[in-house]
């Protein structure tokens, strides 16, 4: 006797490059955009102790920025929101809520839907647009 297969569980992301709504395999750890065929990450990233670094930083899952840790680029681009515990300095594009934890540092432009920052946390400075969706991207130079 067959048995139909169920198919494999799926959950939804934005595309960061382009803003489409995608079905991705909830196991991915990385997909291809089917709009506009460019590789995109779904894992959560981790800005570790003693880090630094350059570029961006782009995911459909969350960026954290622990303790101790200091990360100086150019672009964060987060479907799932930021955490800032240590020292951020980018332009921040985030589609969950934006947290400055207690100990956390932010300096930079940011737009996300909330932000939270939590007694002690400090920002420095930058354009802040909050209950706003992040902005379409900018095309490729």
């Amino acid at each position: 006797m067959l048995f139909p297969m169920k198919p494999p569980p799926e959950r939804f992301v934005l595309c960061y490059h382009c803003k489409a709504e995608i079905a991705v395999p909830a196991a991915a750890r990385t997909a291809s955009c089917p709009a506009c065929y460019k590789g995109i990450v779904l894992d959560d990233l981790a800005v570790r102790e003693g880090a630094g670094m350059a570029g961006r930083l782009s995911t459909c899952g969350k960026v954290k920025v622990h303790k101790k840790a200091r990360a100086v680029t150019r672009q964060v681009e987060a479907g799932a929101g930021v955490e800032v515990d240590g020292v951020l300095e980018a332009r921040i594009s985030s589609g969950g809520t934006l947290v400055v934890g207690s100990k956390g540092r932010l300096k930079g432009d940011c737009t996300a839907p909330s932000l939270v920052v939590e007694e002690g946390g400090i920002i420095e400075g930058g354009f802040f647009r909050i209950g706003h969706s992040p902005p379409p991207p900018s095309p490729a130079p």
